[in-house]
């Protein structure tokens, strides 16, 4: 079940609140542990691990510049 980010524009508290995907946001929207009703759902990214036995990616071959490959650098 994924679990969505909110912060409270009143009192300015974080908090998270999980539900299904389906599940539609309530008709008066999600209120804050303090009861406030006026919060905004907060990007945050999510870390992804491919784990300690999955090789890690190899560096392009042919290019020379470490900020791009070496394909438009000069």
């Amino acid at each position: 079940m994924p679990a969505y980010d909110y912060r409270c524009r009143i009192c300015d508290a974080s908090f998270e609140i999980r539900r299904s995907i389906s599940e539609p946001v309530p008709a008066g929207g999600v209120a804050c542990p303090a009861g406030h009703a006026e919060t905004s759902r907060v990007f945050s990214a999510v870390a992804v691990s491919r784990g300690a036995a999955a090789p890690a990616m190899a560096a392009p071959s042919g290019g020379g510049g470490a900020c791009c490959g070496g394909g438009c650098c000069g």
